[in-house]
């Protein structure tokens, strides 16, 4: 398959070579496959998209710009099938993601490797993310537990910051448009003797519009605005005796306004903080080892206030990582490591217990055949809270004739309960939270078949077909009337199919996907219901033609009716929303950028009560000067 070059992040250069190396053999018996994009999060090691055992999807840095999307939930939406984001309102608004049709929750999410959900809900502030400081987005579908241990169900979304080469170059930014929008940063990196840096900062800021839907319950009647200051960046170092060492930073601290459609009185403003940073190691042990250590520490802090109320919380987490690639025989590679990871939640709400650990150890082999694949995982995780979990999964893809290959997997996965989920102990004017400190894990079981081939040198597709099996779903419950508890009663059973088109025609880069999701409830007075807001039918269609100094391009997406309710009495429409945008380079230092978002102002809802964004027009000029 033909893949942009441009973007390639590996972990170390150790673990490219064995990675190559593993390979090499498979082309050589077989000559179908290119090498492509280096990918590293659906193995945690480097890989080709194309010898990769499970379905990926690369956003790298040439996208995100030709996107022109000002956040990563707008990114991903419209970038990957199986994918659906929600969010209550437009761009500060909270996000949330279901891949093949399991809940946010249920989905890791990391930002260079360091897991970004919060211990105290499940979520992972996908809102406050600035996409100029990210080289490239990996989404992997299916259960990774294997590897990552708790919460990839679903799948693992990485989000990589950027990392300097080449000489020394400034980008400045600046532009705005409807509801008093405007953005402005700058981005400087570079490689100077063997060092490579990146930094950058954004201000983006907009007076929104009302989020809520009117007619719902009524509403706030107000415009909900959203202000960001952050900053990002990085420092790498290949040493002359092979050791390579690096650090990543980034801060994100602002002000969102919402509209609470469960109090209508209230007009709640939202203050954040968003930190993290890791470091790393990595180094040739000998020809055939590698290994690198990780360390970093994650900050999520909010503060909701508004008509004489307050509340906050606060979630930080450290986390460790020793990881190895051994090559041990000529197709052999080893993925082994540990993890480690503490979590303490701090807020005005109770919490029974604000502290506990997860220790993980884990291994997976790859074994390279003439032509075909196998990979076999384990991993075992030691939690405080819930106590040991063990998980596993199998690969094996088979190169066939006709420039195509099949790939079946099997795969365990579990979700460890949230702070929130054992410990919460709150009461309001609407409803009060009871602890559950008996809850479990929940688990899934997911079997799949993926079939992938070329056209030609520059067309692709995909076909994903997959069942997911999970046990002892966590659930809110209302035990008396306005008291709510966590508790194991759920099963569930979701199925899918997936297709993906990519190709290059007439000068134009085409690439359209659709999704179709079964997921039933199984259990319970529900059983035979389908779960509440997942969408069983979505697609995207993407254009983008260079024209030389100036380019075109637009997306069409679509998601069908979703229920609202367990019951399913109550379904939010389907919709389809069309956006445009386009460059003009002015000289070769100066572009500007133009982009109009629901071109047909659609009028929608993605979550119960809270509207879409409407149609809006933004202009930006992005100038990189000679240094």
């Amino acid at each position: 398959m033909s893949f942009n070059q441009r973007s390639i992040f590996a972990r170390t250069g150790l673990s490219i070579a064995v990675a190559m190396s593993v390979m090499s053999s498979v082309a050589l018996a077989d000559e179908v496959y290119e090498l492509g994009e280096i990918v590293v999060t659906a193995a945690r090691t480097a890989q080709t998209v194309d010898e990769t055992l499970a379905p990926v999807t690369v956003i790298n840095r040439q996208q995100i710009e030709r996107a022109q999307a000002t956040t990563v939930a707008e990114l991903i939406n419209q970038s990957a099938p199986g994918v659906q984001v929600t969010s209550n309102g437009g761009p500060g608004s909270s996000s949330g993601v279901y891949i093949r049709g399991t809940k946010t929750a249920q989905t890791l999410i990391l930002m260079n490797g360091q897991k970004i959900n919060t211990a105290s809900s499940g979520s992972a502030p996908l809102e406050y993310l600035d996409t100029d400081q990210i080289e490239r987005i990996e989404i992997v579908r299916g259960p990774r537990s294997t590897l990552y241990g708790a919460d990839a169900v679903g799948g693992v979304i990485n989000i990589i910051t950027r990392k300097g080469s080449g000489d020394p170059a400034l980008t400045l930014k600046a532009g705005g448009g409807s509801r008093g929008t405007g953005e402005y940063g700058l981005n400087f990196a570079g490689e100077v003797e063997g060092t490579q840096f990146n930094l950058g900062a954004r201000l983006f800021e907009t007076q929104g519009y009302d989020r809520t839907v009117d007619g719902d319950k009524g509403t706030n009647w107000d415009d909900d605005a959203y202000r960001n200051k952050s900053v990002s960046g990085s420092l790498s170092r290949n040493f002359d005796d092979g050791i390579e060492a690096g650090v990543n930073f980034a801060h994100a601290e602002g002000k969102s306004e919402y509209d609470n459609v469960y109090d209508l009185a209230a007009y709640p403003v939202s203050d954040f903080e968003e930190s993290l940073i890791n470091t790393y190691v990595s180094t040739s042990i000998n020809d055939i080892w590698g290994s690198r250590i990780e360390a970093g520490f994650v900050r999520d802090h909010r503060a909701d206030s508004g008509n004489g109320d307050s509340s906050y919380a606060e979630n930080k987490r450290y986390s460790f990582s020793w990881l190895n690639d051994i090559s041990w025989a000529e197709n052999q590679l080893l993925t082994t490591g540990i993890d480690y990871s503490n979590d303490t939640v701090n807020s005005n709400t109770t919490y029974i217990i604000s502290e506990r650990y997860n220790t993980g150890i884990f291994a997976q082999n790859l074994t390279t055949f003439d032509n075909s694949d196998l990979q076999l995982g384990g991993r075992y995780d030691e939690n405080e809270a819930f106590g040991g979990q063990f998980t596993g999964n199998a690969s094996w893809g088979v190169n066939l004739p006709k420039q195509m290959r099949l790939v079946a997997s099997y795969g365990t996965a579990f979700r460890a309960p949230t702070f929130a989920d054992m410990y919460r102990q709150s009461s309001s004017q609407w409803s009060q939270s009871i602890p559950n400190l008996d809850l479990k894990p929940e688990h899934s079981k997911n079997a799949e078949l993926e079939l992938r081939g070329q056209l030609d040198a520059e067309s692709h597709w995909t076909v994903n077909i997959y069942q997911n099996d999970m046990d002892d779903m966590l659930a809110a419950m209302e035990v008396e009337p306005s008291t709510w508890q966590t508790v194991n009663v759920d099963k569930a059973r979701i199925r899918g199919i997936e297709f993906e088109v990519g190709t290059h025609y007439a000068g134009w880069d085409i690439n359209t996907n659709l999704t179709y999701v079964d997921p039933e409830n199984r259990s319970g007075k529900d059983s035979g219901k389908k779960l509440h807001y997942r969408a069983q039918q979505m697609a995207a269609f993407n254009m983008d033609k260079d024209f030389g100094r100036w380019s075109l391009g637009g997306t069409f997406r679509a998601q069908g009716k979703t229920w609202v309710d367990t019951a399913n009495t109550a379904q939010l429409p389907g919709f389809g929303t069309v956006d445009l945008r386009a460059s003009v380079e002015l000289t070769p230092q100066l572009e500007t950028q133009f982009k109009v978002v629901n071109l047909l102002d659609k009028n929608y809802q993605p979550v119960k009560g809270y509207q879409g964004e409407p149609r809006g027009v933004f202009a930006t000029f992005v100038w990189s000067p000679e240094l």
